[in-house]
């Protein structure tokens, strides 16, 4: 099944998603393997790691390098959003 085809069928769902931050892959991964079923990516946290303040001080090709970092750790068809 599609990650898109999930995440709907949870969005979906009655009840709330818990879906940790992580700003790196390392994180990420530690998300899936603690069990959550979704994680989403900290702009400030992204941001801190590059050693910036939250300010929009990142390019917009920063944060989608950053992102894909974060789904390509996180990838697994039994996540959410993964």
């Amino acid at each position: 099944m599609k990650a898109r085809t999930v995440f709907r069928e949870a969005l979906n769902r009655e009840g709330m998603i818990v879906a940790p931050g992580a700003y790196d892959g390392i994180g990420a991964r530690m998300v899936e393997e603690a069990g959550f079923p979704a994680v989403y990516m900290t702009g400030a946290g992204v941001s801190a790691a590059r050693g910036f303040p939250d300010y929009g001080l990142l390019t917009m090709g920063e944060m989608v390098e950053s992102a894909g970092i974060i789904a390509r750790r996180a990838r697994s068809s039994r996540r959410v959003g993964c």
